[in-house]
């Protein structure tokens, strides 16, 4: 499974290396036995001197070689294609172009192959941008790439797919396909699509309002599937992101190639791994640090089968004030004649110091959410115990989103979205998983992977979570 790594900082500062306003090309075939003409549109052809080669072959997803293929070096504003060089690939499927300009050789030596540059950094107001784009065609098939730099590069054709996505926040403009003629409106909702645009191992969705680029992504479609969705996106003073979109990709139908000069942090919510790596800490429900802990074979690496009356102990801490996701992977033993806790925050149930609960509640014979209110416990129930496997390993997951709560097991939605709000405490609480204080509630089964974060993951993310660590 092909993975996209992206590194990011915010805010984001991709500064401009300088482009001359026109640019000069000469191409050619290698070889003699070229397939057809060089055309130069919009400029004169270099002259030999002070140029830069691009140069490489031109195959089909599978790899075939594609000779005769048509080539062209597009210059791309971010908004409208400005210059552009036309070249045949020769009988090897081998094709060359020579690329004039002292500033355009600075560009590519750098490896850059966008450029924004910020008239007011602190607003993501972008005052100039530049691509330069190689678009290949055969017959039916197409590609799109960035010139590589300094040396050669594969240039993989394929059919075109369909383009979907949407942008938080924004309510028009446009989006356009670098290195193409292709553009679409970003409608009131923020949603934008295509009907067909090529794929591409390294191609560019750039978004701009009244011909200014505001910010752009670089992603990858390979061959496979007629349509693509992106996730919804953020501008990030310029870059168009996803906090999740390293994960979403395989799962929305596209890929990522790696970014070095953006950077993205953020301190806006709480994540809480645990790898069963030997660091947690385990107690006993009288709350004593346990002897022992049994550590066995987990969905990757160790998990913890906790003994009876032990949990995991996170302190007191509150990831239940707002939204949050809560999930980990088990191999459940199935119902034992007891409640079993999968997360809790709570000092005693009975007088009312239960803030929030995660369970298998033995006398309805389902899965619960539950809080202890001064006369009587609230709770609202997913599915019965057949949802969670027996024997098997799986990835379960509760999110809240505006106190509306859902359930996922392998991926999958469990019973129906229900509104619950965690009890209002005047005091801190422990937060535990896998058990609590009374020592007949501990999970009957292997934890292993848990994560606890104070945001809303969705659906997507949930499944594509799944998918990435699932066995065979």
């Amino acid at each position: 499974m092909n993975r996209l790594i992206v590194c990011l900082k915010k805010p984001c500062q991709v500064w401009a290396l300088a482009l001359a306003a026109s640019l000069a090309f000469f191409a050619c075939s290698n070889g003699d036995d070229v397939a057809g003409g060089v055309t130069d549109i919009g400029n004169s052809i270099a002259r030999e001197p002070d140029t830069t080669k691009i140069a490489g072959t031109v195959v089909d997803m599978q790899g075939n070689k594609m000779p005769a293929a048509r080539l062209t070096l597009y210059w791309d504003n971010g908004y409208a294609i400005e210059d552009s060089l036309e070249a045949v690939a020769d009988s090897n499927a081998q094709f060359e172009f020579k690329v004039a300009s002292n500033d355009m050789h600075g560009y590519l030596q750098n490896g850059r192959t966008t450029v924004i540059q910020y008239a007011d950094s602190a607003k993501g107001v972008v005052n100039a941008f530049a691509g330069v784009y190689l678009y290949a065609r055969s017959g039916s098939l197409s590609g799109i790439s960035l010139p590589p730099s300094g040396k050669a590069t594969e240039v993989r054709v394929g059919s075109r797919k369909a383009l979907r996505g949407s942008m938080s926040g924004v309510t028009s403009g446009k989006v356009h396909i670098g290195g193409t003629h292709l553009s679409a409106d970003v409608q009131e909702d923020g949603s934008f699509s295509f009907d067909s645009i090529p794929p591409g191992m390294q191609e560019e969705l750039i978004y701009s309002e009244s011909d200014s680029v505001l910010g752009y992504i670089p992603f990858t479609i390979q061959d496979e599937g007629d349509t693509v969705v992106l996730p919804q996106l953020e501008n990030y003073d310029g870059f168009l992101w996803n906090p999740d979109l390293s994960l979403l990709a395989d799962a929305y139908g596209f890929n990522s190639y790696h970014t070095d000069y953006v950077r993205w942090s953020d301190t806006g919510w709480t994540t809480v791994n645990i790898e069963m790596n030997g660091d947690e800490y385990v107690f006993n429900h009288d709350g004593r640090l346990a002897d022992s802990v049994n550590y066995v074979d987990g969905v990757s690496g160790k998990g913890v089968l906790l003994g009876a009356g032990q949990y995991i102990d996170l302190d007191t801490l509150n990831p239940t004030g707002g939204d949050f996701t809560l999930s980990l992977w088990t191999k459940w033993n199935g119902p034992n004649g007891e409640h079993q806790v999968l997360f809790c925050q709570r000092a005693y149930w009975s007088d009312s110091t239960s803030r929030f609960q995660w369970h298998y509640e033995v006398n309805s014979g389902s899965f619960a959410v539950m809080k202890s209110m001064p006369s009587y416990p609230e709770a609202v129930f997913f599915g019965d115990s057949s949802s969670i496997p027996v024997g098997e390993w799986a990835f379960i997951a509760l999110v809240s989103k505006d106190h509306m709560v859902n359930m996922y097991v392998n991926g999958r939605p469990v019973g129906e979205t229900q509104e619950f709000v965690p009890n209002e405490l005047n005091r801190s609480v422990p937060f535990r998983i896998g058990g609590n204080e009374v020592r007949t509630e501990t999970w009957n089964g292997v934890i292993d992977r848990v994560s606890i974060e104070t945001r809303a993951r969705t659906p997507e993310w949930i499944r594509a979570k799944y998918e990435a660590l699932k066995p065979e």
